[in-house]
């Protein structure tokens, strides 16, 4: 026994440490609320990074716990000029852990990709249609097919109507900034160089923060807005004219 007690426990301690974190991290991603399909989607993609995170970080310092605290009479840690390293452990224990993480690899891969697939691509419908917002210091500018033009810096909030794909495309009028709905974990990057898509399916009304999530001056924590969600036909009648902006 290469260990002694204390230290021992302290790294058997340590590895309990890394599992309440992940049970911690976890019931707190789960309970940060959220709504759409995006946040379904990222919300998955979240638990399968950290599940499957947690489970190779278990199994690499469990052996190498194993690995500090057994021994053999004849294994010696002492380091000898001209003498090599005395191999410890099983090369195949070794391998199968390798092996295994690849895997994992792999499987982080396709969700990622999946994923990036579904975010970038808009899955619409012929009741969609597309929103050009674009970023000021420090307001968003709404402009919908119809001709309908307003901004957040009165207050108006950006509707759209319940369970219908809506298309972003967004982009800036000054300096960079991040067109983001949290509760959505939607976020469009707001280039004066040129338009980024994204895109929505609300599947709850109400009314959602619109943040900001790039740093574009002084003034940066200002610039606040509000999305909301309406039903059909409510929605309709304020696209028409029949409701105010």
């Amino acid at each position: 026994m290469y260990l002694s007690k204390k230290t021992f426990g302290l790294i058997s301690g340590s590895i309990g440490v890394l599992i309440l974190t992940f049970f911690s991290i976890f019931n707190w991603g789960r309970g940060l609320g959220g709504t759409g399909a995006h946040a379904d989607v990222y919300d998955d993609l979240f638990t399968l990074y950290w599940g499957l995170g947690t489970v190779i970080g278990i199994g690499v310092y469990s052996y190498f716990l194993w690995l500090l605290t057994t021994s053999t009479d004849e294994e010696v840690d002492e380091m000898v000029i001209g003498r090599d390293p005395v191999v410890r452990g099983d090369s195949k224990v070794a391998f199968a852990i390798a092996l295994i993480i690849t895997f994992f690899l792999l499987i982080l891969s396709d969700a990622t990709f999946d994923s990036i697939d579904f975010f970038e691509e808009p899955e619409t419908n012929e009741d969609s249609f597309t929103v050009f917002v674009t970023g000021y210091q420090y307001y968003w500018e709404y402009h919908y097919p119809n001709g309908l033009n307003y901004t957040s810096s009165n207050g108006g909030p950006l509707r759209i109507p319940v369970d219908v794909p809506v298309v972003f495309e967004v982009s800036s009028g000054d300096v960079f900034h991040s067109f983001a709905l949290p509760e959505h974990r939607i976020k469009i990057d707001a280039l004066p160089s040129r338009a980024n898509i994204g895109w929505i399916l609300a599947e709850e009304t109400g009314e959602y923060p619109i943040r900001c999530f790039e740093l574009c001056g002084d003034y940066h924590s200002l610039m606040i807005g509000h999305l909301e969600v309406m039903e059909q036909e409510e929605f309709d009648a304020w696209y028409s004219g029949g409701m105010s902006s």
